[in-house]
């Protein structure tokens, strides 16, 4: 047992510890360990460890640490608890899997003689048996609802999770059957509207409700107790300057206030009507993404030049036909490639490659590297500074090669171009949270004259390079169709041609 944390004063008689430590916060910070520490909670941590509420909502900032104490609290309850069933959902497999890692690691830090009996592991459920026979298990599933036996349900990243609604309703049925099953939510703002919103805004009374902004944390506050006292009458920026760790100090440098309120501060931003819609854009959104042959999307994202492990990736998981995007960007803006792969008429999302503050050379070396690989037709902004990358490399590769110069004509059509694909279902896309997010970040504004534009407003903290990225993608598969077969002509008879009264050079009819 690690007891690091206990004084000699504090430590219970041994026929008391069992008793003190099916206390979660006992349990947590004196048998979980962290990166080979003890486990320190913040307050609210701590508040929520212990809280019985039937359903509880934590409306929390990002980095605070709140699916992992949500995880936490099920396996804990997995562990002390004889029967017991809990289910994570989250809004894709990637993010599923992470539960079910974290619950296991967990598992790992605890001395032998606490541990039940591991008698399953997969990558999305863990069962565990007790000396009487009992099972706890933890299972998590990728943006679905939960169904059959009932139990605990933890909820991450609600309004992110395609079809929100069910999810939760389908998880309020879930825990109906006994009063000792919980239901948590917990995510980061999104948006004035959906049920995630109204939950934080106490649509739902029932709900007991967490609020946790950054500073609220330990790792991103410097002192929590007086911030929670003194933060909340002060101005964002004189808060990070008062209360913020570097950490939260380098966030708040990095990025628009206005996105840094959302992400940190709990403010739910009201945005203009976004090009494409959250349900449009679920429709065509895969959970079930990944690198493996098993997953039901194959994709590759990196936020780094490729490597060579990464290119036969992609070698080996083409199905049909390349096209590809590619957003241009230096300081400012992240550069963004995503590669389309036109099978079984279905564009499918194949690979992205994010490259931040990344020189033109290396760049190109990564255009020429997916060209290279069969990339049948590649659109390439060409607007600003991306003009000197696109003349090289139209140079390069002639017409196979388009250059698109952002203008509001142009916008207009390569956001048509993408919408008609959404509607129409022939985009597949992971149900990422940043392919999501940019997507949703393009917005149509009716000027004065009742004219349509798009833009992307730079207070999301980014200016939807992915977005843009991706309709430049569409635009290529879109003009890299087959043409169409040439007519066929046949000729006229004597008798036709004279029926017709035309003249010999125009008696051809198709």
């Amino acid at each position: 047992m690690n007891c690091q944390n206990l004084s000699a004063a504090s430590v219970p008689m041994a026929a008391q510890l069992l008793e003190w430590l099916s206390e979660p916060v006992n349990f947590a910070e004196n048998l979980v360990t962290v990166d080979g520490g003890p486990v320190t909670l913040d307050p609210w941590q701590r508040d929520y460890l212990q809280d019985e509420c039937k359903f509880i909502n934590i409306l929390k900032s990002r980095r605070v640490g709140g699916s992992w104490a949500m995880t936490l609290k099920m396996f804990i309850r997995s562990q002390l608890l004889g029967d017991y069933s809990g289910t994570f959902i989250s809004m894709n497999l990637e993010e599923a899997v992470g539960r079910i890692e974290y619950a296991e690691r967990m598992y790992e830090s605890l001395p032998r003689r606490f541990k039940k009996k591991r008698v399953t592991r997969s990558k999305t459920e863990l069962v565990f048996e007790d000396f009487r026979g009992r099972r706890a298990v933890l299972r998590s599933l990728a943006s679905r609802a939960p169904r059959g036996k009932g139990g605990d349900v933890g909820i991450s990243e609600l309004p992110h999770c395609r079809d929100a609604q069910k999810i939760y309703e389908g998880a309020l049925h879930v825990t109906s059957r006994s009063q000792r099953h919980m239901l948590t939510i917990e995510s980061t703002p999104f948006g004035k509207c959906g049920i995630f919103h109204d939950v934080c805004k106490g649509k739902f009374p029932q709900f007991k409700r967490y609020e946790i902004p950054w500073w609220h944390c330990s790792v991103l506050c410097n002192d929590v107790e007086r911030a929670m006292r003194e933060a909340p009458m002060l101005a964002t920026q004189k808060r990070v300057e008062n209360f913020g760790t570097p950490s939260i100090r380098a966030i708040f440098d990095s990025m628009p206030i206005a996105a840094f309120r959302q992400e940190s501060e709990l403010a739910f931003i009201e945005s203009d009507a976004a090009a494409f819609s959250m349900e449009l854009l679920e429709k065509n959104c895969i959970a079930d993404f990944g690198t493996d042959s098993e997953s039901g999307l194959r994709f590759l994202s990196i936020n780094k030049i490729p490597s060579l492990d990464d290119w036969l990736w992609l070698d080996k998981n083409i199905k049909g036909i390349l096209f590809a995007g590619y957003d241009v960007g230096r300081k400012k803006d992240e550069a963004v490639l995503f590669i389309l792969d036109d099978f079984s008429n279905r564009l499918e999302a194949r690979m992205m490659v994010r490259l931040a503050d990344t020189d033109f050379v290396s760049q190109e070396n990564v255009i020429l590297e997916a060209m290279r690989r069969g990339v049948k037709m590649f659109s390439i902004d060409s607007t600003g500074i991306g003009l000197p990358l696109a003349e090289k490399i139209q140079t390069r590769f002639g017409s196979r090669v388009t250059p698109v110069h952002f203008t509001a004509p142009i916008k207009s059509r390569l956001v048509s171009t993408t919408r008609m694909l959404l509607i129409n279902r022939k985009l597949l896309l992971p149900l990422k949270r940043s392919v999501l997010e940019q997507m949703q970040s393009v917005q149509q504004k009716v000027t004065d004259s009742g004219n349509v534009i798009f833009h992307a407003a730079r207070s999301a903290g980014h200016h939807a390079d992915i977005a843009w990225a991706v309709m430049l993608a569409c635009r290529a598969a879109h003009s890299g169709e087959k043409p169409a077969e040439k007519p066929q002509y046949e000729k006229l008879s004597a008798r036709e041609t004279w029926k017709l009264r035309t003249t010999r050079k125009n008696s051809w009819r198709y």
